[in-house]
């Protein structure tokens, strides 16, 4: 018989045993992430057979069926339209005929021609035929009244019966939620026809142009711009009273901002320090554009994994990753199939994958799991816009989104960025998530960018739902590495392009890492005797109504 201290020691090396034991047998039964199916999923998402997957084309609906496949072999029911795994949404495409546009300054008698390509882009507006506009012109700074941070780029102006020259972005000075949501165009167009002005035209800050040099802007001009369409037939956000909308290089800004009350140095500089700014320019502009409309359509694919709770199961978790791409377009180098493999077949891969391991699950979440591939993504967030405002289930039974959009696996990574995680209570459930995998979370390096207004978590905020999107970090574990140059290389030499197809070095690993915190935010939220809620006194959750955005932004817009 050993000794009291030896049965002590005994005693707890046998009651550490048994947890080891329970811990193998717990980590048995939990299904397995596999990045070989990732592979699998982004080899045949971003292969030519699919000719980048734009939305409204052959190449989509191709992608869109082997989602919908994936889903079936794993058992979800279809939650599309009419018991389908499928939601149409009807769409309206504009493609500004380029060499029809014109740009003329009148300051006085003194008549100067923009130059297209050089000095201007026409932008796609929602009218068939030619379009032509002369007006007066007022710059409005970045067309925002921000009254939460005493800003006001419209005090003292009139804009009715005006042409807006409008600066791209928003103020570095203000907060990252203010800048981001004030960014968006929507938000921008929707301020200008509040206060009568009849056409837009933008140019960006120094800082912008870095990031995106009009050479790049060039480059992609041949892409067409995409509305959904309402049961009426009328194209949403198309902001119809704005009948001319124009894109003005450096030096086309340069010639229409000759003799101003400023010089374009005085604006940016304005800009930098946060001040707001708006005067009248001594010009006319006449703004003259030719649009193609095409009417099509395409399909958000939707499946769920039903919960186990009785009641909770008619709540859910929707998960999202956009399916579209660019499509063929200018060819690059030879190549005109843009794949999109990291934008966003890697996406699509890491949500099948979570959506596999919820259908293993020998016990489900007490809350329903939906899972849906949206569409027109890259024309503006159309598909999960429409689905949000239209859900397939019923409005208020959305708790929370999960969102996954262009993972940049590029080598092992240790980090993530948890955008919109801050906004509500899906922070601590993330922090916990990332922590089990034995990474980090780092901040958005590049706020600039406004990345969390430009996915698709955004069409779900706006209708107050709490939302996450998860990214990629930049601290890579491979000695040597710099996970930060090898993200800006892919954003300046791969991102819309060609290029980003599956030739280029994908870490697998490092996605099926991102598809086990996604599960399991999926999984603790599934299981929370709450929903979600949004911070107190949240910009966001204020914003869009916090509990009751359903209703309320519905009712706003």
């Amino acid at each position: 018989m050993p000794s009291r201290p030896a049965a002590k020691s005994l005693a707890t090396s046998l009651l550490f045993l048994s947890a080891v034991l329970a811990s193998l047998s717990c980590a048995a039964q939990e299904p397995r992430i596999d990045p070989a199916r990732i592979r699998a999923h982004v080899e045949f998402l971003a292969s030519d057979a699919v000719e980048g997957r734009m939305a409204g084309t052959r190449g989509y609906d191709v992608a869109a069926r082997y989602v919908a496949s994936q889903l079936a072999q794993l058992g979800a029911r279809p939650a599309g339209d009419g018991g389908t795994w499928f939601q149409t949404v009807n769409l309206l495409q504009a493609t500004p005929a380029l060499a029809a546009g014109r740009a003329r300054i009148a300051h006085g008698d003194e008549l100067t021609d923009l130059a297209l390509n050089d000095d201007f882009l026409p932008r796609a507006y929602y009218a068939e035929g030619p379009t032509e506009i002369t007006a007066p012109a007022t710059f409005v700074g970045h067309a925002i009244r921000a009254p939460e941070l005493g800003y006001d780029d419209f005090a003292g102006v009139q804009l009715a019966g005006r042409i807006a020259v409008v600066l791209g972005g928003a103020p570095p000075t203000f907060p990252p939620d203010q800048r981001a949501h004030y960014s968006h165009s929507s938000t921008k167009f929707r301020a200008l026809i509040e206060r009568g002005a009849v056409g837009a035209v933008f140019f960006d800050t120094p800082q912008n142009e870095k990031r995106f040099p009009w050479a790049r802007f060039l480059q992609m001009s041949w892409q067409p711009s995409m509305r959904w369409v309402d049961a009426k037939g009328e194209p949403f956000n198309s902001f119809p009273n704005l009948r001319g909308r124009f894109a003005l290089s450096r030096p086309g800004a340069t010639k229409l901002f000759a003799g101003a009350p400023q010089t374009l140095e005085q604006v940016f500089a304005s800009s930098d320090a946060g001040r707001a700014q708006a005067f009248e320019l001594p010009v006319q502009l006449t703004l003259s554009s030719t649009t193609q409309l095409t009417r099509m359509s395409s399909e958000n694919v939707v499946g769920v994994i039903e919960g186990s709770d009785p009641a909770l199961k008619n709540e859910y978790i929707v998960f999202t990753a956009h399916l579209d791409h660019l499509g063929t377009g200018k060819p690059v180098a030879g190549d005109a199939i843009y794949n999109g493999a990291f934008d966003n077949a890697t996406g699509i891969g890491v949500m099948l994958e979570a959506a596999r391991y919820f259908a293993e699950l020998k016990r489900k979440p007490r809350r329903s799991l939906l899972f849906l591939a949206v569409t027109a993504e890259e024309q503006g967030l159309l598909g999960s816009e429409y689905f949000a405002r239209q859900p397939t289930v019923p409005r208020g039974s959305i708790v929370a989104n999960i969102n996954m959009d262009m993972p940049l696996a590029l080598t092992d990574l240790a980090d993530l960025i948890a955008f919109g995680a801050e906004h509500s209570s899906l922070g601590d459930v993330t922090a916990r998530a990332v922590r089990a995998e034995g990474m980090s979370i780092s901040p958005d390096p590049i706020p600039e960018e406004v990345i969390f207004v430009r996915s698709d978590q955004y069409s779900f905020v706006k209708e107050g739902i709490p939302a996450v999107y998860l990214d990629m970090g930049t601290k890579s574990r491979a000695p040597g590495v710099d996970g930060s140059a090898l993200s800006e290389q892919f954003l300046k030499e791969r991102y819309h392009m060609p290029a980003d197809d599956v030739s280029q070095s994908i870490h697998y690993e490092s996605l099926a890492a991102l598809a086990r915190i996604n599960a399991r935010i999926g999984l603790e939220v599934g299981n929370a005797r709450e929903r979600p809620k949004w911070n107190e006194g949240d910009f966001f959750g204020d914003l869009f109504g916090g509990s009751q955005g359903n209703a309320r932004s519905s009712a706003k817009q």
